[in-house]
């Protein structure tokens, strides 16, 4: 099954031949009818062109469905208008005369079998998305502990009389995840498209889990790939949505990461609140811990923690910052380094150089005319030493650095003290040692490190991890881990 598995995924390069040759012969007649040119030769063997492509791109299309990642109605749909689009292109490539009839068939047949097909890909609502598309984005902060948020108090010296209970029906799954799910993860995992055998579109689906084994444990996150695919980084092939496809914001994955925590109840809920004092509970949930009365304890969550952990990238992109300077980034893109922005309207960077050929450390020192606005920093793969990387000194935004497969070592370490706001750091494939290890601990915010294939050592690690218990470590073997120590699995593609 290997072999037709492997020409069913040639699918997606295939089909666009016959697309662009049909519609080019197509346009060709058209051409020489206006011109009163004969283009009879040219248009036959377009359309002979067009015709054997399209039977091609069936052939992988039918290999393609078979591994049953798709709805099967819908696929049946695809699969008969490419083949009447194969054969009406035929008929039209046999047709020296009075071709204009069959051309526009065929014309047709090719746009509707094409919609479809783009329906498998992207989605129904892909092209016309609703108008009330939910969780488009982040919910409201106060909104992602709504119905577990705890107050508690002494009554004894506080002066506040208590007041009746108050009961609450909340359904988190219903409000919270489904639009989440709909948002970012049913154009894969669906009834119209079920990727890895995976759908999250209802209770039965999601705990039944994919081709891989389940994806959702209840009460615990760190087990649940539901959730810690989430926290991998983009460049991992495990990393769910995959790169192109939108992602879910912070505290969307903060939301996910409670729903689970507290059992990942799929039905309704009935809370009894008992306030302990006349001050509405939503005034005191809403309130921030510093401003609360001493006798008021907030209860949070691991969800909370995280939130705060994710969250910190969110609020440095809400800061302002001045445009980058355009003749920087002429020259940066000019050496095949790859330049983007992180989000609409935003003015921060995220710098990749991944396609560059020749690195030099000039390299580095032109990031020095957008190093307010660099954020996130790739340099995998590149000749880069302890000396260049004290470049990056200058990068005080910056939150994720990717040095994987680098010549860093030990001493490179040195200049991370100095990036306050790194959150993320890729260090696989590199000569770090457990000296290197130490200066991680001055490194206040960083949240989740990646040690595979270095040279650090059980003991070394476990050291960095008791002094920053709720550091994410990955080794490969020892998979990222969470705050009490409990370790996702995420060994498995969904």
């Amino acid at each position: 099954m290997v072999i037709p598995d492997l020409l069913g995924r040639f699918h997606p390069l295939l089909v666009h031949l016959p697309i662009g040759i049909l519609l080019f012969a197509a346009g060709l007649m058209a051409y020489g009818y206006l011109k009163k040119i004969d283009t009879t030769a040219a248009v036959s063997v377009a359309w002979g062109a067009g015709a054997v492509s399209a039977v091609l791109a069936c052939a992988t299309g039918w290999l393609l469905a078979q591994s049953g990642d798709y709805e099967t109605d819908l696929v049946q749909k695809h699969q008969w208008l490419g083949l009447l689009t194969a054969g009406m292109a035929a008929v039209t490539y046999l047709m020296k005369q009075h071709r204009w009839l069959p051309a526009l068939a065929t014309v047709g047949l090719l746009s509707t079998a094409g919609h479809y097909g783009g329906n498998l890909t992207h989605g129904e609502d892909y092209l016309f998305p609703q108008k009330t598309r939910m969780a488009e984005t982040d919910p409201a902060p106060q909104s992602v502990l709504p119905a577990k948020t705890v107050v508690s108090t002494n009554l004894a010296d506080s002066g506040h009389t208590a007041v009746k209970p108050l009961i609450r029906r909340t359904f988190p799954y219903r409000d919270q995840i489904v639009p989440i799910l709909k948002t970012n993860c049913y154009s894969c995992h669906s009834a119209r498209k079920k990727k890895g055998g995976l759908r999250l579109d209802s209770e039965e689906y999601i705990r039944q889990g994919g081709k891989n084994g389940r994806v959702l444990v209840a009460g615990r996150p760190a087990q649940s790939k539901l959730f810690t695919y989430l926290l991998l980084p983009e460049d991992d092939e495990r990393h769910m949505p995959p790169t192109g496809k939108r992602q879910p914001g912070p505290q969307q994955i903060a939301v996910i990461q409670q729903w689970i925590q507290q059992g990942a109840i799929f039905t309704e809920q009935t809370e009894v609140i008992q306030p302990a004092m006349s001050a509405p509970a939503a005034a005191l949930a809403d309130a921030a811990p510093d401003a609360l009365p001493d006798s008021i304890q907030l209860t949070t969550t691991a969800a909370q923690t995280k939130l705060q952990a994710v969250g910190r990238e969110s609020a440095l992109l809400a800061r302002p910052v001045d445009e980058p300077d355009q003749a920087v980034l002429t020259k940066l893109t000019g050496q095949q380094v790859r330049v983007s922005k992180l989000a609409a309207g935003a003015n921060y960077l995220s710098v990749n150089f991944v396609n560059v050929k020749a690195f030099t450390p000039q390299l580095l020192t032109e990031l020095a005319g957008v190093g307010e606005q660099v954020i996130h920093l790739r340099l995998s793969g590149q000749p880069v030493s302890d000396a260049d990387l004290n470049q990056l000194r200058v990068l005080k935004h910056l939150t994720r650095l990717n040095v994987e497969n680098t010549r860093i070592t030990d001493a490179g370490l040195q200049v991370l003290p100095a990036l306050p706001n790194l959150e993320q750091l890729n260090l696989y494939g590199t000569a770090i040692t457990d000296a290197g290890l130490d200066q991680l601990l001055r490194c206040p915010n960083l949240s989740v490190l990646y040690l595979w294939q270095t040279q650090t050592t059980p003991e070394g690690i476990q050291r960095l991890q008791k002094a920053r218990p709720k550091l994410m470590i990955e080794t490969g073997t020892q998979q990222l881990r969470f705050q009490a120590g409990a370790r996702p699995d995420t060994n498995k593609a969904l």
